[in-house]
């Protein structure tokens, strides 16, 4: 799992849902606003933290979706249903959006990136499927730090 438990980011070109379209996560920052869900449906939010992780060696779930979209996210990550990107696969369903691929790769990238949303469930849209976020609201904002993985 590369340096799991500790780096369960996405890759920074993961597509986030925003009011003005989708954007990449790596340009979010704390205050841009996302959608989410929270008891009353699907919601407008501010980002309350973003996390960078520095990895190296690292192994992600690179995920395709019916949605055309192809998500790189750490094995560890949370979908929004609570369970991990490690046990996605193939014919399954991200928030009922079709899985049409899902492998562990090697990660090419030199970071990974997560976001919280201020909402209460913490959960945000990527590539069209609501998933969770590893940041907890005591999480302090514009984080950074750094993982080794295993070869």
């Amino acid at each position: 799992m590369g340096c799991a438990p500790l780096c369960v980011c996405a890759a920074p070109d993961t597509p986030i849902a925003t009011p003005q379209g989708e954007r990449s996560i790596a340009s979010l920052r704390v205050g841009d606003l996302v959608y989410s869900v929270d008891a009353r449906g699907i919601t407008v939010v501010p980002i309350v933290a973003v996390k960078r992780t520095e990895v190296s060696r690292h192994h992600v779930m690179r995920v395709e979706l019916a949605t055309g979209a192809t998500l790189e996210i750490s094995g560890g990550h949370p979908t929004a249903d609570g369970r991990r990107f490690s046990a996605l696969s193939a014919g399954a369903r991200l928030d009922g959006v079709p899985i049409l691929r899902a492998e562990k790769v090697s990660y090419a990238y030199s970071a990974t990136y997560d976001i919280l949303p201020g909402s209460s469930t913490g959960s945000y849209f990527a590539g069209g499927a609501l998933i969770g976020s590893t940041l907890g609201p005591g999480d302090p904002v514009q984080v950074s730090g750094a993982c080794v993985g295993a070869p």
